[in-house]
């Protein structure tokens, strides 16, 4: 049997996901080897580094081409000429299908936050997710909130969609804390507040912004750090961040991308990490946070609200006065030392 599996997510120098799912998921099935994985992707040598040269993973390079030529063309032809049983996409198949396909669909957020959402987003995403879905032999999502949406708005059975969750790898809990206090001080970085995700509204920046602004945290030492690359405008988080007084700006960081080793550093490293997410399929950076060692705040919303790791350190993220109060309720966080207090 031959899978086929677009890792073209692997390109980009972000760490999102999509990639933890992947890198999870077949860093554990590559190991059954009467199974020929065919892993496709522009950047063929960092795929290596992840996964390895098993005689069982034939890795094909993608053209730079785009989205369009890839799904319309570039897929269905590397399917053929590899003999290809099973292809695994990441939410949108190939316009063309030539052989089995398994789809993951991590959420379907725009139906149920559309103003969350651009129009022209929410209608492509819908019309490519669901004939994909539809179009499946094998579906998969990363939840069960995900699950119940996907089959309330989809109108697919329960039963024909499979939950096959995010886990966090064991290398969150191996950094060594002086390495990572040391590299976060070579960035110009105390103590701080972080945020991994990608920029875009539902991801609530600006609710943690305003919170740090508010309880004048710069004073104190802190400053408040965001990881993630936009993915959609946020015109109100962009407007209160270009009115900030100097003196408070100064002391938020927004750092576009960062690979993967040096992620876990800031993780480690961080006095407190606060996920303010309004809406999630999954939501893994969280738990990353947890298995890095530092102190973790969460919404209590969607997907989220089955972490129940967090127990008193969950909070309404429609409520900045209880994301301010937080750190003082919480047990927990009072006795860390990594804790604001």
């Amino acid at each position: 049997m031959r899978i086929l599996v677009d890792m073209h997510c692997f390109d980009c120098d972000t760490t999102e996901g999509i990639n933890t799912y992947l890198k999870g998921l077949y860093s554990e099935l590559i190991k059954i080897e009467n199974i020929t994985f065919v892993f496709v992707a522009e950047k063929i040598e960092k795929l290596k580094l992840i996964f390895g040269t098993p005689n069982n993973i034939i890795y094909v390079p993608l053209s730079n081409k785009g989205r369009i030529y890839r799904l319309t063309l570039e897929f269905p032809l590397i399917i053929r000429k590899y003999k290809v049983d099973y292809a695994h996409f990441q939410y949108t198949s190939p316009f063309i299908k030539n052989c089995k396909n398994i789809i993951t669909l991590h959420d379907i957020l725009f139906k149920d936050y559309p103003s969350l959402f651009p129009l022209s987003y929410r209608t492509i995403r819908d019309f490519m997710f669901r004939l994909s879905a539809k179009r499946s032999d094998i579906l998969l999502t990363v939840s069960e909130y995900s699950k119940e949406r996907i089959a309330f708005h989809y109108n697919i059975p329960r039963g024909s969609i499979y939950v096959t969750p995010n886990a966090v790898s064991k290398e969150f809990a191996e950094c060594d804390i002086d390495e990572a206090r040391e590299f976060v001080k070579q960035k110009g970085v105390d103590k701080f507040i972080l945020y991994v995700s990608r920029i875009e509204p539902r991801k609530n920046h600006i609710t943690l912004l305003k919170s740090y602004v508010e309880l004048e945290l710069w004073r104190k030492g802190y400053k408040l750090v965001f990881i993630g690359r936009k993915t959609i405008d946020d015109a109100a988080l962009d407007n209160y961040l270009d009115n900030l007084d100097e003196e408070i700006r100064e002391n938020v960081l927004v750092i576009n991308q960062t690979n993967f080793a040096n992620l876990i550093k800031w993780y480690s490293a961080a006095g407190l990490f606060v996920y303010p997410s309004l809406a999630e399929g999954f939501g893994i950076p969280p738990l990353e946070s947890v298995v890095a060692g530092a102190s973790t705040i969460c919404s209590n919303k969607t997907a989220m609200s089955d972490f129940r790791i967090f127990e008193n350190d969950f909070f309404d993220p429609n409520d900045k006065e209880q994301l301010k109060s937080l750190d003082r309720k919480s047990t927990r966080l009072n006795s860390s030392h990594r804790s604001l207090s």
